[in-house]
């Protein structure tokens, strides 16, 4: 947990438990996107109390800070994964 309060701290964003939790589950992902809903189903899973509308609000603040990227698939579908993961292309059929 040490890490996760250094580099939260380090983009000016106070240490919370969800916003820690929140980091874990992200950056330990072993899909690399995740969308607001993966994330609160994965929090659920642990057992912890975190709202969506609070995933929500800590993912744009993360995408804000720049510990995140935001992208946009299929209709707006919007999916999230670590700005530090290493490079990866992304592919989007445009023949449908």
């Amino acid at each position: 947990m040490p890490s996760e309060n250094a580099e939260l701290r380090k983009v000016g964003l106070k240490v919370t438990l969800p916003r820690v939790k929140i980091f874990n589950i992200l950056e330990n992902a072993k899909e690399h996107h995740l969308s607001a809903e993966d994330v609160y189903k994965k929090l659920l899973d642990q057992g912890d109390d975190v709202g969506l509308a609070t995933v929500y609000r800590v993912l744009t603040q993360f995408e804000a800070a720049g510990l995140v990227l935001r992208h946009n698939f299929e209709g707006g579908h919007a999916v999230f994964e670590m700005a530090g993961d290493d490079h990866h292309d992304h592919m989007v059929c445009t023949q449908t």
